[in-house]
C-alpha cells in the first residue's frame, strides 16, 4: 500500500474519531460521561419546572393570568365606536362591523399596552423600589437587571405607541383643531359683537392648543424613531460597565 494512502486514512480517522465518539461509537471518558449525564438532568426553565425554581412569581409570567386594566383606553375605544356609528350610520356600521371592530380593537390594544405598562408595572415598582436602580451609586446585579429590562421594554412599547398616538392626535387636530383655527379668523370676530368675539377667541385658543399638542406628539414620535434605540443601547452599556467596575 502506498504510504500516501496510509497517511490519508490516518488523517481521516483522526478527523472522524471526535464525531464518532460523540454519537457513541467510541467509549467516552468517565468524566465526560458524568458531565453529560449531569447536564441532561438539569431542569429546563419552562412549564411546570418553574414552580419549583420560582414558586412565588410563576403566576406573574402566566399569559392566562394577564388581564390588564385599561380604563382610559376603554373610554377612548367606546367614544370612537360611537363616533363611527354616528358618522357611518346603522346600515354601514353593521355591514362593515368586522373591519371597524378589527381596526378599533387594535388601536385600543396599542393604547392599553402603554396604559397598563405605566399603571400596573412602572408605578407600583417605583413605589416599592424607588428610582435608585436607574443610576445607582453602586451597580448590583439587581439594579442592572431592573434598568436593562425597563429600558428594553420602554423601547419596544414606545416605538409602536408613540406612532399610533401621533396619528390619533393628527386626526383630532385635522377634524377639530383646524376648523377651530379657521373659524377664529372669520370676519365676525372683528365686529363689535362682544359675545361672538369672546367665543371665537376661545375657539381660536383651543385650536392653537391642539396645534401645539400635535407638534409635541410629532416631535416625540420622531425622537423615539431616531434616537431612543441608541439611547437604550448606551444606557445598558453604561450600566454594564458600571456593574463590571463596581466592587
Amino acid at each position: 500500500i502506498d504510504s500516501t494512502m496510509v497517511r490519508g486514512w490516518v488523517a481521516l480517522a483522526w478527523l472522524v474519531s471526535p464525531a464518532w465518539a460523540y454519537v457513541g461509537g467510541v467509549p467516552r471518558p468517565v468524566g465526560a460521561r458524568r458531565r453529560q449525564e449531569a447536564w441532561r438532568r438539569q431542569p429546563v426553565l419552562g412549564g411546570s419546572s418553574l414552580s419549583a425554581v420560582a414558586p412565588g412569581v410563576e403566576q406573574l409570567f402566566d399569559p392566562a393570568q394577564f388581564a390588564p386594566v385599561c380604563s382610559a383606553s376603554d373610554t377612548l375605544y367606546r367614544a370612537a365606536q360611537q363616533s363611527v356609528y354616528v358618522v357611518a350610520g346603522s346600515d354601514v356600521y353593521q355591514e362593515y362591523a368586522p373591519l371597524i371592530a378589527g381596526a378599533l380593537l387594535r388601536v385600543r390594544l396599542e393604547l392599553c399596552v402603554v396604559e397598563s405598562f405605566v399603571t400596573e408595572a412602572i408605578v407600583p415598582f417605583v413605589k416599592e423600589k424607588g428610582l435608585s436602580w436607574v443610576l445607582p451609586r453602586t451597580e448590583t446585579a439587581e439594579t442592572f437587571l431592573a434598568g436593562t429590562v425597563f429600558a428594553v421594554a420602554v423601547n419596544v412599547i414606545a416605538v409602536g405607541s408613540t406612532k399610533i398616538v401621533s396619528v390619533l392626535i393628527i386626526f383630532v387636530d385635522l377634524i377639530v383643531g383646524l376648523p377651530a383655527r379657521l373659524l377664529a379668523k372669520l370676519p365676525i370676530g372683528k365686529q363689535d359683537d362682544g359675545e361672538a368675539n369672546s367665543a371665537l377667541q376661545t375657539l381660536g385658543l383651543f385650536g392653537n392648543f391642539l396645534d401645539v399638542v400635535r407638534k409635541v406628539a410629532e416631535f416625540a414620535d420622531l425622537f423615539v424613531a431616531r434616537y431612543l434605540a441608541l439611547i437604550t443601547v448606551l444606557y445598558i452599556a453604561f450600566k454594564f460597565v458600571h456593574f463590571a467596575s463596581s466592587d
